[in-house]
């Protein structure tokens, strides 16, 4: 076991729930830089619910010419969130589930819930409970491609919150990878129980995958960042899995310099 690895083992309360997320949001916001480009700017908000995370996609993709697309199926969320969508500020929300294929399919509430209540985060395609609605399944690039066609984009920001489904939503824009900058993504338990992909070590999967691509994946902490691609992988991050987040950019980015020291520990 090498030594972050090690790390997350004793310290695994620091990269349980969101509070590592909000701490790398404080920096992402702080030192990512507008991009001087003519193409369009994209933030990427998959599994929005009431669309209390479009503050954040805004603050980093603040660019004149950025797009915020919204993905969110639930009809009690999209009573709430539809409100919040405001055209003229480029916001478009489809109301349908993002995958690794096209298809038509179901949300299910979580097994363990009674109701569908508005700001339900757990419903998914594979939640286990009672049958909320039928919903479409689209693959992201298709949705891009239809969106954009030829017009040059770049993927900025993109967030996936999806209860065990988001390595598949990932797989579903491997075209434009090479056009997205930064990934957060729930990398957690949902991926190993009737949410997931039913693969073995679909952790490990989507890491060795982003990186094909040229992307570093990080363990979201409160104090850390920890590295767990390549050289960094051990099998401990697939074995010992529960409500938690990683994120990714390319490799070549100094950004991440910014954000931890080579012990990995934030900066800031």
């Amino acid at each position: 076991m090498n030594e972050l690895s090690k790390y997350y083992i004793e310290n695994i309360e620091e990269f349980k729930g969101e509070q590592g997320h909000e701490k790398l949001l404080i920096g992402l916001k702080k030192y990512i830089k507008p991009i001087n480009t003519t193409s369009q700017i994209l933030g990427i908000d998959v599994g929005a619910c009431v669309g209390d995370y479009i503050h954040n996609i805004k603050t980093i993709c603040n660019e004149p010419n950025r797009k915020i697309l919204c993905f969110e199926p639930n009809p009690v969320n999209i009573n709430i969130l539809e409100p919040k969508i405001d055209i003229e500020q480029n916001i478009k929300l489809y109301k349908y589930c993002l995958s690794s294929v096209s298809m038509t399919s179901s949300l299910y509430n979580w097994k363990n819930k009674t109701e569908n209540k508005t700001g339900n985060q757990v419903a998914g395609l594979r939640s286990g409970g009672d049958k909320i609605c039928n919903v479409l399944v689209e693959q992201l690039e298709n949705v891009l491609y239809d969106e954009f066609k030829d017009e040059d984009f770049i993927i900025k920001f993109i967030k996936i919150d999806t209860e065990g489904n988001d390595t598949n939503i990932i797989k579903g824009f491997k075209k434009y990878l090479p056009k997205t900058k930064y990934i957060i993504f729930e990398c957690s338990d949902c991926l190993d129980d009737h949410r997931g992909p039913n693969i073995k070590n679909p952790m490990k999967d989507i890491i060795d995958l982003l990186s094909t691509y040229e992307f570093d994946t990080y363990r979201i902490g409160i104090k850390k960042l920890i590295k767990v691609n390549d050289e960094y992988w051990n099998q401990v991050y697939d074995d010992v899995k529960f409500w938690s987040n990683c994120f990714s950019l390319k490799r070549d980015d100094t950004l991440i310099h910014q954000l931890i020291d080579n012990e990995f520990n934030y900066t800031y």
